[in-house]
């Protein structure tokens, strides 16, 4: 569970698996960029530790600030009617929740080395091209299945989702929280 699959699941609860979805493409279309960044380079990123400190410090304010937002926002039970504004906000959201998921980056920056080293993956643009468009395709079903999963708890316990925008809330203070601790400790 991630801060973006729990975000798409919220958003499923909220607003209908429509709106999940669409989110989850905003999500997925930032996946190829940073899997592209990081594959193409993972040398820099790898041999400089101090890169990957600044972006832990980066990530913690801002988990602080969308888990405070998530936990004290206010939630209603009915979903509100989907619009095609509405759409345009939701893929919105999708971007910037991952846009600002700089976490993902050093992971794919040790997928790639790990691939790379054990001679599965050539690091040449159009390989790592193919490579991104693959986590795309995968992050976007696994999306898919958070926004269908949001519409089952949805069915489940209308209550719970009165509960779901604190439950996201508490998972990105929590992620800042360990990310702040692995930075001063």
């Amino acid at each position: 569970m991630g801060t973006i699959n729990v975000s798409i699941a919220e958003e499923s609860i909220r607003r209908g698996v429509r709106a999940g979805i669409i989110m989850a493409c905003g999500a997925a279309f930032v996946e190829f960029f940073q899997a592209y960044i990081a594959l193409s380079f993972f040398n820099i990123l790898s041999t400089n530790p101090e890169v990957e400190r600044t972006i832990i410090v980066i990530c913690i304010p801002i988990f602080l600030v969308i888990g405070c937002y998530y936990l004290f926002k206010k939630n209603s039970i009915n979903p509100s009617p989907t619009t095609r504004a509405s759409h345009v906000i939701g893929f919105a959201k999708g971007v910037m929740v991952t846009a600002l998921n700089l976490i993902a980056i050093p992971y794919y920056v040790f997928l790639g080395s790990y691939l790379h080293s054990a001679g599965l993956i050539r690091l040449q643009p159009e390989f790592v091209a193919a490579f991104s468009v693959g986590v795309v395709g995968g992050t976007f079903l696994v999306f898919l299945l958070y926004a269908q999963l949001g519409q089952y708890i949805r069915r489940k316990s209308e209550k719970l989702s009165l509960y779901a925008g604190k439950l996201v809330g508490m998972i990105f203070i929590a992620i800042a929280i360990s990310q702040a601790f692995r930075y001063y400790w």
